[in-house]
């Protein structure tokens, strides 16, 4: 009787670990990875309120570039706002950073009040967005031809001890794309 209940084990084994070998070797196929994209804003001026935009695409990113052809999604994972520099260093200002697709049309605007920017030299400003905003940028990412962005950084309300200011800030988002290795 054991010799029935061992070989019945055996085969039993044998048959869950072949009919789970398909989605094992499915999982093996995908691959998750992190796109980090970094864009710098270098601002110096005398006035009070200033604006500058920049281009983010994607397609620079060497981790997007080597998985190209295999992608399968991108997803929204996180941003911040970082100061590399600031002169002079007790200069704070209202900050607003303002994310649109390539069309012009808004994704977010995450206003991160009055702020210190020498504040966040060593630890970055964690941009919280909400799911409205979250599913619109991976909205726009579900066409995978969908890879340029315009960020707007906007400063006002400086207050400083000198004038003309300089800040060197950079902006960080990361997302996440899916591919077929």
């Amino acid at each position: 009787m054991k010799k029935y209940l061992l070989n019945f084990l055996m085969i039993f084994v044998l048959g869950v670990t072949l009919s789970f070998n398909g989605c094992i070797l499915d999982a093996l196929n995908t691959l998750t990875e992190n796109i980090p994209v970094s864009q710098e804003f270098n601002i110096s001026s005398i006035l009070t309120s200033y604006s500058q935009s920049e281009i983010i695409d994607l397609s620079n990113s060497s981790t997007y570039q080597r998985y190209q052809d295999k992608i399968q999604s991108i997803q929204f994972l996180q941003a911040e706002y970082r100061t590399k520099s600031v002169v002079p260093s007790d200069l704070s200002a209202d900050v607003s950073i303002t994310l649109k697709d390539n069309n012009g049309n808004v994704l977010f605007t995450y206003p991160l009040g009055q702020i210190k920017l020498a504040d966040y030299q060593n630890t970055p400003y964690q941009l919280t967005l909400n799911s409205t905003q979250i599913s619109l940028i991976n909205a726009y990412l579900s066409t995978l031809s969908n890879k340029v962005f315009v960020a707007t950084i906007s400063i006002t309300n400086i207050t400083s001890s000198q004038l003309p200011y300089n800040i060197d800030g950079v902006i960080d988002i990361v997302f996440s794309m899916k591919t077929k290795t």
